[in-house]
């Protein structure tokens, strides 16, 4: 066998090695994912003649406000070891499109309607640390009493929830940060109070453009100032710039709640290749209901402050990515060059 056969051989022999690695981390990988075990919480509602759908309590305005309900908590799943939940009440905040049961009210546009003001959670296994063990297979109680003082003035609806918070995993990084992988469960819980029907035409404001990495969007917020669920299913938009040209235009999904009394961020993306100038821009939304317009002005600070901050977010990745893309193409054409110089060395004392 000649000497470039030889090196064909080892080059094969090395790349078959690295492959059968591979293939075997792979299968360690799987076989580590198949046998891990979890376990996990599961809630159980009392009986009750409020529950209008599942995990849903709906408390109607004829009902005293002063109720109490249970939760059974259990432990359940193939695994062995215990699990520790954080329960808390949380109140409904809407955001684009979708619902976020949460303790964080920063959004909220009156405290009166912050469902954790009426709730108290009562259990025996609730340690000091407000957290609740639960076995393998063993179940725990939990006492929910919702209270509305009769002096507190409320009309429509209260949006809240109870909220088990499970922590499924800590990862420490590289650079000490812990990330913790969370899981929440959630009773979901509407108060009803009188009607209302003074309804309030909903408010654009704080106006914004950002980056998202290819794509650019005007962000605001909608605030609704009725204390009842609102929504901008299927709204038509527009966005005309200060020339009298439309950037932006389509139609919201069919989703778009807003919830009480909340200030709602909002995202509509622009037209490919539009260009933000100076001056006053229109944003029309229009629902079933009725188109409202809104204008904003934008001026040189903003538009310096947007092309300063707002650059795509993958560019710093594709900097690093094209640097090692150059790295590797260089070992590879220098690997190239190595092998060719050698298989022609190789040729030539062959041939001398």
């Amino acid at each position: 066998m000649d000497k470039i056969s030889k090196h064909r051989d080892s080059f094969l022999r090395v790349s078959v090695f690295f492959l059968i690695l591979t293939i075997i981390a792979n299968i360690n990988i799987s076989i580590a994912t198949a046998n891990e075990t979890t376990n996990t919480l599961k809630l159980s509602l009392s009986d009750t003649e409020y529950e209008t759908s599942r995990n849903t309590i709906t408390l109607p305005s004829d009902v005293d406000k002063k109720y109490t309900f249970e939760i059974k908590l259990e432990n359940i799943g193939a695994g062995d070891s215990s699990i520790v939940v954080t329960p808390f009440a949380s109140t409904a905040i809407s955001r684009e499109s979708s619902i976020l049961y949460t303790s964080n009210t920063e959004n909220l546009l009156d405290d009166k309607y912050d469902f954790s003001n009426y709730v108290t959670i009562a259990s025996e296994a609730i340690d000091e640390e407000n957290q609740i063990e639960i076995a393998p297979n063993e179940s725990v109680g939990v006492s929910i009493t919702i209270n509305v003082p009769d002096d507190i003035e409320l009309e429509g609806t209260v949006m809240g929830g109870i909220n088990f918070k499970q922590i499924l995993g800590v990862q420490t990084a590289e650079d000490s940060i812990s990330i913790a992988s969370a899981y929440e469960s959630i009773i979901f819980i509407n108060l009803i109070f009188s009607k209302y029907e003074d309804i309030q035409d909903i408010i654009y404001q704080d106006f914004s453009f950002v980056a998202l990495q290819d794509t650019v969007n005007l962000q605001f917020y909608a605030l609704n100032y009725n204390p009842i669920l609102g929504n901008l299913n299927n709204a038509l938009y527009e966005l005309i710039n200060p020339n009298g040209e439309t950037i932006a235009s389509g139609e919201l999904a069919d989703s778009v709640l807003l919830t009480p009394l909340t200030k709602s961020r909002m995202q509509i993306p622009l037209i490919d290749d539009s260009e933000l100038i100076e001056g006053e821009y229109r944003l029309t939304i229009e629902t079933t209901r009725k188109a409202i317009t809104t204008t904003f002005s934008y001026e040189k600070e903003d538009l310096d402050n947007f092309k300063k901050e707002n650059r795509p977010t993958n560019a710093a990745n594709v900097q690093t990515n094209n640097q090692i893309l150059i790295w590797i193409i260089f070992v590879l054409i220098a690997a190239l060059a190595a092998a060719v110089i050698y298989i022609l060395k190789s040729k030539r004392k062959r041939e001398g």
